[in-house]
């Protein structure tokens, strides 16, 4: 087995993959699985051992399910698991002993400046209060809370009011090191300028909350967010460093930097936040000082592997970590492709396929999780990498130190350091501007992510073989993989309408089949009292339309100007291609470098050849609600009309007019308020399906129930996004079907 570690962990992993996908998915995995395990049919020992690594994972390695009866009450006192502090709060995990259920507790203070004291790393805390769920992905796209939650073992939260509800007493040994960490954080914030600490944080401690938002989305863009987040890459330098340094200046021998080293390593993993990938740089750091004392060789193939069973098996939730996934695929790539490298002695050449080669391992994944990918980041990796690498990591360590041996030359030159840096960051950045092009690809299939897994495998191992024919063909193959995958909108005669669920406010996106057209209407935005004016397009309306592969917008109907229907536009131009904004001709329409068109009552829309019947406003009502835009539509057979927010009155005159007619499915003005939606509205419209958009416990009570009475007296099927989440209206041709997006993700 000497030399083919990895194949039984391969096994391993596989199985875990195979127990988190759907009925189908799972046969064709299984299949594939078993016909790479044939492949070792003359070898028996090693087929039993994949087969076994298989089944193991597969039940090992499967998801931590929620309690069937999640108590609101602990059952007893808990012990604290773990301690962090994020951006305005504080949060620690605990665990209740007896059920070993575990709690996610979040402190939001007034002013930020600790934790509580008795917060301590194995503290036994008595808690009053009572649990309460932890908040789940309500459409498609949105990051799921309550499922990166789950796949860390913790199914329940609990948002501190009062902190002399949590009583706590004592610690545990790690604490120390932990206040440790903590008081060296400190003391490097104080000695160094505020702008080269961000980067400090995040290049030695693993702490990236404090550099700037635009600047992690910069990197994120060009796929250099591995530079942010520390890595083996970090670890290897620090490693490299202090070895260097220990033999030249002759301040130890070979055998004692490397035993100072296997003290050293530990420490540095905890300084350094101790993420999956820091974890499997320091154990196979460690494991190969170790083997060198005992003057045993081992494959370097083979300690990755042991280091990554290892991990999995004292920490099974750490499978369904990114960092861990990436971390893991990316090392295992490299060092399989030795022989790649092998193959020229140009060090750029070298330079380039690692990069490359790192990019695609995870290219699958990156997709699954993050919809899109930059092409020309290869290039950005190239230059950014080595930059980081052999100066601002290793000087950010040598301003740590020199902040505790030196603080009084660490100010002067962190200050020098970061002004130097931010003038590279900035014209990087400029340089860079036309190039930070996103290739959107939606969400892709568990089919498809393992085409392109296999498509890769068959590419390096010809490569490997200088079968470079082979190799270059297998290439082509994975690039039509995602030319394909990407492009399947285009083909399916599928359209749908999606009502998202915004909380307080109303977004329609309305896609035509063949990807013939996109047209928004209403793009609400967050409560007035939240700074963060982008939240809900940033976390709900755009990561919607890069999972559908969106990013043009062919039509942007905005019903009137509340905050609650047009709140995401500005995010939304700035963001996504946005071709046209359609607007009453009373809306006030500030500078938004996007063409605007305005219409009236009884002019028709053509948008990609759905028609769209304007029915109001004519004349200016004096106030936003009643100027609402009324449409009517034709889709996928059915009848539909969008109200806005208009009240009984503009009802009462459009029926008197004779303006409006019978429609299959009826957007509830309003948000359910009973100043709209009356008895006679629904008796006229008669329609068979009603969708209510509103925020859960909103303040203003909506929907009312007088409204949803009149709509289930006359037997009306009521979707409400409050209840159902993301409702979807998927249709081809003549006919579709609604559905809800919890309904469907609690039967999946």
């Amino acid at each position: 087995m000497k030399g083919k570690l990895h194949l039984p962990v391969l096994a391993f992993a596989i199985g875990g993959g195979i127990v988190r996908l759907n009925d189908t998915e799972q046969i064709l995995l299984i299949v594939i699985g078993v016909i790479w395990i044939a492949k070792f049919r003359q070898q028996r020992i090693l087929l039993l051992t994949l087969t076994s690594s298989l089944l193991l994972g597969y039940n090992y390695l499967a998801p931590p399910t929620a309690p069937p009866t999640p108590s609101s009450n602990f059952s007893s006192s808990v012990t604290v698991q773990s301690i962090k502090s994020q951006d305005d709060y504080f949060e620690m995990i605990v665990q209740e002993p007896e059920t070993k259920l575990k709690t996610l507790v979040s402190y939001f203070p007034e002013e930020l400046d600790h934790a509580p004291d008795s917060w301590k790393l194995g503290a036994t805390c008595s808690i009053e209060d009572e649990k309460s769920e932890i908040p789940y992905a309500t459409n498609p796209g949105q990051f799921d809370f309550r499922k990166y939650m789950a796949s860390q073992g913790v199914f329940s939260q609990l948002v501190v009011e009062n902190v002399d509800h949590i009583r706590c007493h004592g610690q545990s040994p790690f604490n120390r090191l932990y206040e440790i960490r903590q008081n060296l954080i400190l003391t490097v914030e104080r000695s160094v300028s505020e702008d080269t600490f961000v980067w400090i944080a995040a290049l030695v401690f693993g702490d990236q909350k404090q550099l700037d938002q635009g600047t992690v989305e910069w990197f994120r863009d060009f796929n250099l967010s591995h530079i942010l987040a520390i890595s083996g890459l970090h670890v290897g330098l620090f490693i490299a460093g202090v070895y260097l340094v220990m033999i030249r200046t002759g301040v130890g021998t070979v055998e004692q930097a490397r035993i100072f080293l296997l003290l050293l390593i530990p420490l540095y993993a905890f300084i350094a936040g101790g993420e999956p990938s820091v974890l499997r740089a320091s154990i196979m750091a460690t494991l190969i000082l170790f083997l060198v004392f005992l003057k045993i060789k081992i494959p370097i193939v083979d300690i990755l592997s042991i280091t990554a069973l290892t991990l999995l098996l004292v920490s099974p939730y750490s499978y369904s970590s990114i960092g861990f996934q990436f971390s893991f695929l990316v090392t295992f790539s490299l060092i399989l492709s030795a022989p790649i490298f092998r193959q020229t002695d140009n060090i750029w050449l070298q330079s380039a396929q690692i990069s490359l080669i790192s990019q695609l391992s995870i290219l699958p994944l990156q997709l699954h999780y993050f919809y899109e990918f930059n092409p020309i980041s290869l290039l950005a990796n190239l230059i950014l990498v080595p930059y980081f690498s052999f100066i601002v990591i290793p000087i950010s360590i040598l301003l740590v130190l020199m902040a505790v041996v030196w603080p009084g030359a660490s100010l002067f030159f962190s200050d020098l350091f970061g002004s130097v840096h931010g003038f590279v960051l900035e014209f990087a950045e400029i340089v860079a501007q036309p190039f930070r092009l996103s290739w959107v690809v939606g969400e892709v299939p568990p089919i498809w992510i393992m085409l392109l897994f296999l498509s890769f495998m068959y590419l390096m191992a010809s490569w490997s073989r200088q079968e470079l024919k082979r190799a270059s063909l297998n290439g082509a193959l994975f690039v039509a993989l995602l030319m394909a995958v990407s492009s399947l909108p285009y083909f399916s005669p599928k359209g749908t309408v999606t009502m998202l669920d915004i909380g307080q406010g109303d977004a329609f996106v309305v896609e035509l089949p063949y990807r013939r057209g996109v047209i928004l209407i209403d793009a609400g935005g967050p409560p007035s009292f939240l700074e963060n004016r982008s939240k809900t397009a940033d976390e709900i309306i755009l990561p919607f339309l890069k999972s559908k592969g969106i990013t043009s917008v062919d039509a942007m109907i905005v019903t009137h100007e509340d905050g609650d229907h047009n709140g995401s536009v500005p995010s939304l131009i700035r963001d996504v291609i946005v071709k046209k904004l359609i607007v009453h001709p009373y809306y006030p329409v500030t500078e938004l470098n996007v063409e605007v068109t305005r219409v009236s009552a009884g002019e028709e829309l053509e948008i990609n050849g759905q028609i769209w019947k304007v029915l109001h406003p004519k004349v200016d009502a004096g106030n936003p609600n009643d100027n609402s835009i009324i449409l009517s539509s034709e889709i996928g057979g059915k009848s539909w009309m969008f109200t806005g927010d208009i009240s009984v009155d503009v009802e009462a005159d459009l029926m008197e007019q004779q303006k409006v007619m019978e429609a299959d499915v009826l957007k509830v003005a309003h948000h359910g308020s009973d100043t709209s939606t009356s008895e006679e509205w629904i008796r006229r419209i008669n329609p068979e399906v009603a969708l209510i958009s509103a925020g859960r416990n909103n303040r203003y009570g909506h929907p009312h129930q007088a409204v949803v009475d009149r709509l289930e007296d006359r037997e009306i099927l009521i979707y409400q996004t409050s209840r159902e989440g993301a409702v979807i209206y998927t249709f081809s041709g003549q006919s579709g079907t609604f559905s809800s997006f919890l309904s469907y993700n609690a039967n999946r």
